[in-house]
């Protein structure tokens, strides 16, 4: 299979199954441009459509992570629609926060896990970007830093929803309300982020080992996990159990598992097969869809 695929706002490749999104204009700080809203989905969705990926990592050059979303998009958003009457041109700006909102649910909805390796700043929109991944993993010199607040606006990308899911209210209330930035170190002990690394080479090598562990378990323990905790924070313990039962006398036992047990009696590592390669269901088999090359 083809290890690269082209896009204009990152860089995209596979190695040893792990998709690699790296965030690759550390000149423009990595701004977070309006082409990259709109191939985040597409890339996530070419790395589900592909049966030998089996983990994302969102990582990026330079010396930061991401400035956050191009202020020359937030500035088109305050005109957006003005010649609209008011009611439609709410109906607009609506459409089109969920547009950008979807635009990062994908990493949260794709059954694939997604790594995030943060290094130096993320501020803003990059900050939304990150909370949707699965682990998050920050160097020491990190700063993470929610920017809307002090651009008069409510944070509307999933920062606010994601981390008081997650987080207590009240470190959540101090760190968004108060806009202040948080080391590397201050994301570690609050569990924002489960790793920590000391510094930017080490981070890069921790993220891909962790990917490639990841990459090399039984895709279906793996997409079963992601997708139990997902209902588990929606719909608590006694449903999800319930839900496990259910999931669970589909999968087992399947073939990873005899994989996994013959494997444990003969010493060795297991290797699973690979996913269905569904390109054809989503339409770019044979170059169907031009975007993706």
């Amino acid at each position: 299979m083809n290890n690269e695929a082209e896009f204009k706002s990152f860089k995209f490749n596979v190695e040893n199954m792990v998709a690699h999104i790296v965030l690759s204009s550390p000149e423009k700080r990595n701004c977070l441009t309006r082409d990259f809203w709109r191939e985040l989905p597409l890339a996530v969705k070419y790395a589900e459509s592909r049966g030998d990926i089996r983990c994302i990592l969102i990582r990026a050059d330079g010396a930061m992570f991401s400035a956050g979303i191009d202020l020359a998009l937030l500035d088109s958003l305050k005109v957006l629609g003005s010649e609209l009457d008011v009611s439609r041109r709410a109906d607009y700006l609506r459409r089109t926060i969920l547009s950008v909102q979807n635009s990062i649910s994908c990493l949260e909805q794709t059954p694939i896990p997604v790594v995030a390796a943060i290094q130096g700043a993320c501020i803003g929109g990059a900050l939304d970007l990150v909370c949707a991944a699965d682990i998050r993993l920050v160097e020491i010199g990190t700063t993470l830093t929610p920017l809307e607040m002090d651009l008069g606006f409510v944070p509307d990308l999933g920062t606010v929803q994601r981390l008081t899911s997650t987080l207590p209210y009240g470190v959540v209330a101090d760190w968004l309300m108060d806009c202040r930035s948080l080391t590397g170190s201050d994301a570690n002990s609050i569990g924002f982020a489960s790793r920590i690394a000391q510094s930017p080479q080490e981070l890069t090598e921790l993220a891909k080992n962790l990917a490639e562990r990841i990459a090399r378990r039984s895709p279906i323990a793996v997409r079963g996990a992601k997708e139990i905790m997902k209902f588990t924070k929606a719909y608590g313990v006694e449903a999800s159990l319930r839900y496990t039962a259910a999931w669970q006398s589909g999968a087992f036992p399947g073939d990873d598992i005899n994989e996994c047990f013959d494997a444990r009696r003969e010493k060795r590592a297991p290797t699973h097969d690979m996913m269905v390669d569904d390109r054809s269901l989503y339409g770019i088999e044979d170059k169907g869809r031009g975007d993706i090359t």
